[in-house]
């Protein structure tokens, strides 16, 4: 196999397949949250904390990489994935299985840094548009995996087991690299431009509410699991076709641009579902969801520069509002009802799609008085 990079080379094909299992591990978490209320004996909120801790592996990850510790691998990152998923199989008690989702969270977090940053970098001039395909082919795994949960007649031994299996067939893909190093320490936080984090940590955690769960609240609204769990693949296919787009699109519209459409769109069709049009709506906002964290990651690089800290910077800013998300939203959704999501949604990423609006225009023309000067 070639190492030279394209579509046969070594970078991308472990790329692609590790972004399919994330996809995978991400999808499946969501449609299971009724079997880990069942087997349990949980309500949807407390459920819910296994998306919380998923995250929250995913975010000490992110950090341990941004604070320069090595040995955090690819082939670490594969058996991290291997050994949370494993844990989860077993279905031991559920302390053990928000153990399990930790570790797994972990495995997501450096696949996640590792990848986006050595496609951003390896593909030279095409590293935008790769970063947008990698995460779209991430949608393979999430279209798959409410599938597979249906499929498998909704164990959650059997599904987890399976990615289990996958992340360690995976780990022949890597060689005995390690992580790339990185300065020491955390990146500056003062500069005025890393508020731009925000931003990405609140489109994050509405992600997270669509994603973890819509199909919770689909089924709340009177949809069976099984058709739920079918609009959730919709949901996800949607959210593959964006981020495959953005492959085409990045070479037509600004990175900041295509975040602001992203989230803009999202508060569009989570209105429409919260209208009554629930099918429409909610497939629809996966295809926005997709633009939205590639585009801000492209857009991000751009403000801070190509620091492998700044990358795990952002990186942790999503994954932080990954962890964050589901405490915020099964907070807001026991006081209004799980079936209202979907307006809570398209009410904050209304808010969101203006904040976004204004700061990059204030950032256009910050550049472009530099530039000036």
């Amino acid at each position: 196999m070639s190492d030279t990079p394209g579509f046969m080379s070594r970078l991308f094909v472990s790329g692609a397949l590790s972004f399919v299992l994330i996809g995978v591990l991400g999808a499946i978490y969501g449609v299971a949250l009724p079997a880990f209320t069942r087997a349990y004996g949980l309500d949807t909120g407390s459920a819910s904390l296994i998306l919380s801790t998923h995250a929250g592996g995913g975010v000490l990850a992110v950090l341990a990489v941004t604070l320069g510790v090595r040995g955090l691998g690819s082939r670490v990152s594969m058996l991290f994935m291997a050994a949370g998923t494993g844990l989860i199989a077993l279905m031991i008690n559920w302390p053990l299985t928000l153990l399990g989702s930790l570790i797994a969270g972990a495995g997501f977090g450096l696949i996640a840094t590792h990848v986006n940053r050595d496609f951003l970098a390896g593909f030279g001039r095409k590293g935008p548009g790769m970063v947008g395909l990698v995460n779209g082919i991430s949608g393979v795994g999430l279209i798959a995996g409410p599938l597979m949960y249906v499929w498998a007649g909704g164990s959650i031994t059997i599904v987890y087991a399976g990615i289990a299996v996958f992340a360690l067939s995976l780990i022949v893909l890597y060689k005995g690299e390690q992580a790339a190093a990185s300065k020491g320490g955390l990146p500056s936080i003062l500069h005025w431009r890393m508020g731009i984090l925000g931003l990405n940590f609140i489109a994050v955690c509405l992600e997270m509410a669509l994603s973890g769960l819509g199909a919770s609240a689909l089924i709340s609204l009177g949809w069976s699991e099984n058709m739920a769990a079918g609009l959730a693949s919709g949901f996800f296919t949607a959210f593959l076709i964006g981020r495959l787009a953005l492959y085409w699109l990045t070479r037509m519209i600004p990175a900041d641009r295509m975040f602001l459409i992203g989230v803009a769109g999202t508060a569009a069709s989570a209105g429409l579902a919260a209208a009554g049009f629930e099918a429409v709506g909610y497939v629809l906002a996966g295809g926005f969801v997709g633009l939205a964290f590639p585009s801000f990651f492209v857009w991000g690089t751009q403000l801070l520069g190509e620091d492998p800290r700044m990358s795990a910077a952002m990186l942790l800013s999503g994954l932080s509002g990954a962890a964050v998300g589901p405490f915020v939203f099964a907070a807001l959704l026991s006081r209004i009802g799980l079936p209202q999501l979907f307006v809570a949604v398209a009410v904050a990423a209304a808010v969101l799609s203006v904040v976004i609006l204004l700061v990059t225009g204030l950032t256009r023309r910050a550049i472009g008085d530099a530039a000036r000067a």
